[in-house]
């Protein structure tokens, strides 16, 4: 009997943490524009480029310590709560932002009819430290899904809620931790896209609504700039369900300043004096390739041609004329290393393509013949094994989403939307982070790699 006892009791206290892990309660409302979208702003029309982006949200994930600072309390009313500042500053951001709070149409066009933007707000069973050790992954269970609105973690999600643009859930902890999710659909834009909106939606809410305060962030909508995307041939590129895993790696900067250190002694032996000036970015994104390269070679010897590192690439400062960092859309483009031999995949060498790569991106018109699709397409028939890195470091996320209670002290897109992919973001330290897709196999080759083990962590 008290072996019974024991047992059950083991099996509550299991079940009690499961469900600590949880949302406890969950509502849910749409925040519509502060003023209504004029009629004749009614159609966004989306631009062939950007239907050309896979048919699903981006989403990304801010986690803040704590809202009860001095200086949000006086920013919040007394009859008022941190829900009602942010769903008054979400709706004031609408306003700039109107297609976000659109219906998608057929895929080619945005509805501006203000039906507004998915929000939840939700109470989680559990302080925010023990969400912070859990996996970049959208599962619930051992990952951060219970923080987003159901299916809306690179999933279109289109069954349950038709057209919507955008979702934000507002997640309160029992620290008094809070924490801000967002995803955008790709048909509207970039990483760049989604943060350019929450760093005016922050500053917003940080200046009381004072929207003249703000010029230097207000949208550019660009969507007349592109070509039209009325072809209705054009199919929309949906992301698999997800058959790999997602592992983090963080990188500190005394790890990678040590890979400067290693990479310049080692041009110095190939008689090369002359100081590279490499970017912690290039080296890392270098270093991630050679071990994914190695990684793979394991798993299938002799299989594959060759590899192919694609590198995402922000096209804004670069075009003839130059747009501004605000732009709306999917203003980027990509640059293909493809690589055969071992020789190809030193790091100066590397560096020096994407270089390369990326010169020959200064001062183009407009984005025709960039296309994603038709490259891979290539590189596949000849057997070839391409890896996507994109990166949205040095963008200043963290001092862009002071909601008027601190910085966050993480900000992480959650989980990868397809396989052989890494994104790479900036820590609260200043490190970088790595979120890594990969099959199983693949993934435990890669985690081994002697390169990633001396430059990385990860749990």
């Amino acid at each position: 009997m008290a072996f019974t006892r024991l047992i059950r009791s083991r099996l509550i206290q299991s079940v009690v943490f499961q469900r600590q892990l949880h949302v406890i309660s969950r509502s849910s409302t749409n925040i519509k524009p502060a003023s209504p979208t004029p009629s004749k702003l009614n159609r966004y029309n989306i631009p062939l480029y950007d239907r050309m982006a896979a048919d699903a949200h981006m989403p990304l994930l801010l986690l803040y310590p704590s809202y009860n600072s001095d200086h949000s309390l006086k920013l919040i009313p007394d009859d008022a709560s941190l829900s009602d500042l942010l769903k008054k500053s979400l709706s004031e951001t609408l306003s700039k932002y109107y297609p976000f709070a659109g219906r998608l149409r057929s895929g080619s066009y945005v509805e501006c009819n203000d039906e507004g933007v998915h929000f939840v707000e939700a109470e989680i069973g559990c302080k925010l430290s023990e969400v912070l050790e859990k996996a970049p992954v959208k599962e619930e269970e051992e990952g951060l899904g219970h923080l987003f609105p159901a299916c809306t973690i690179w999933n279109h999600s289109s069954k349950m809620y038709p057209g919507v643009v955008m979702h934000v859930q507002l997640s309160h902890f029992t620290c008094g931790g809070v924490a801000i999710a967002v995803t955008l659909h790709h048909h509207l834009g970039d990483a760049l896209t989604l943060c350019s909106f929450l760093r005016y939606w922050a500053n917003l809410s940080l200046h009381s609504g004072d929207h003249k305060k703000l010029l230097h962030l207000c949208p550019r909508l660009v969507n007349e700039l592109l070509p039209p995307s009325d072809d209705d041939s054009i199919k929309n590129i949906s992301y698999p369900d997800k058959n790999w895993t997602t592992k983090e790696v963080v990188f500190p900067n005394r790890k990678l300043a040590e890979l400067k250190v290693v990479v310049g002694n080692e041009d110095k032996l190939d008689g090369i004096a002359e100081d590279q000036k490499y970017t912690r970015n290039e080296l890392l994104t270098a270093l991630l390739y050679r071990c994914l390269v190695a990684a793979v070679a394991e798993t299938n010897t002799g299989a594959d041609k060759g590899s192919v590192l694609i590198r995402g690439v922000n096209v804004r400062p670069m075009l003839d004329p130059p747009l501004p960092e605000t732009s709306v859309g999917n203003i980027v483009t990509v640059n293909y290393i493809p690589t055969s031999t071992e020789s190809e995949t030193k790091y100066r060498t590397l560096v020096a393509r994407m270089r390369e790569e990326k010169r020959r991106l200064r001062g183009i018109k407009n984005l025709d013949g960039h296309e994603l699709g038709p490259k891979l397409v290539e590189f596949s028939k000849n057997n070839y094994r391409f890896f996507i890195i994109s990166s949205i470091c040095n963008f200043p996320i963290y001092e862009a989403t002071d909601f008027g209670w601190g910085k966050p002290i993480k900000a992480i897109l959650v989980d990868t939307g397809m396989v052989d992919i890494i994104s790479l973001m900036d820590t609260a330290n200043d490190e970088i982070r790595a979120v890594v897709g990969l099959g199983e196999q693949d993934m435990k080759n890669f985690l081994a790699q002697k390169e990633l083990l001396t430059y990385g962590s990860f749990k």
